[in-house]
């Protein structure tokens, strides 16, 4: 998946139009079946993720154009600035970390999940525990993006 995802992450983002928020960043489905999905997040400068991990799901993200940092505060293990190509692989439950751009840069940054992300955890910093949330999409770039779920 890595020797993919670096092959072909140039191509992803030419063209591409994305929804965008003023300080935060959008989600967009590419495409999702219940084998994998593909989501585009297009980060607005300085917008920052919630601490979270992906559930039961594997995750490879590749930055497309932009930087983009992840870290954690829960123990933090260090943070890392990914560049365009950067690739990041995060696996199962409790793998908690958070995503950044850094700041007065705008960055675009595509999402494999080894399934449909439907439920996760998101880790509440003040009160120390982590609590459930569920995947959404700001948008779905066709009808086409989401095959049909049984």
């Amino acid at each position: 998946m890595d020797r993919l995802l670096r092959r072909t992450s140039s191509r992803w983002a030419d063209g591409l139009t994305l929804i965008a928020r003023s300080s935060a960043y959008t989600r967009t489905c590419a495409y999702s079946d219940e084998a994998f999905e593909v989501v585009l997040l297009n980060w607005a400068p300085g917008a920052t993720s919630p601490i979270h991990d992906h559930g039961d799901q594997h995750c490879w993200m590749v930055v497309l154009p932009g930087n983009v940092r992840g870290y954690a505060h829960v123990e933090a293990q260090g943070s890392r600035i990914l560049a365009p190509g950067g690739l990041d692989a995060r696996a199962g439950r409790f793998d908690l970390h958070r995503v950044s751009t850094l700041r007065g840069a705008p960055a675009v940054s595509l999402h494999v999940y080894s399934a449909p992300l439907r439920e996760y955890l998101i880790y509440d910093e003040p009160a120390r525990r982590c609590e459930g949330a569920f995947g959404t999409y700001d948008e779905v770039l066709s009808p086409y993006a989401i095959a049909r779920r049984r």
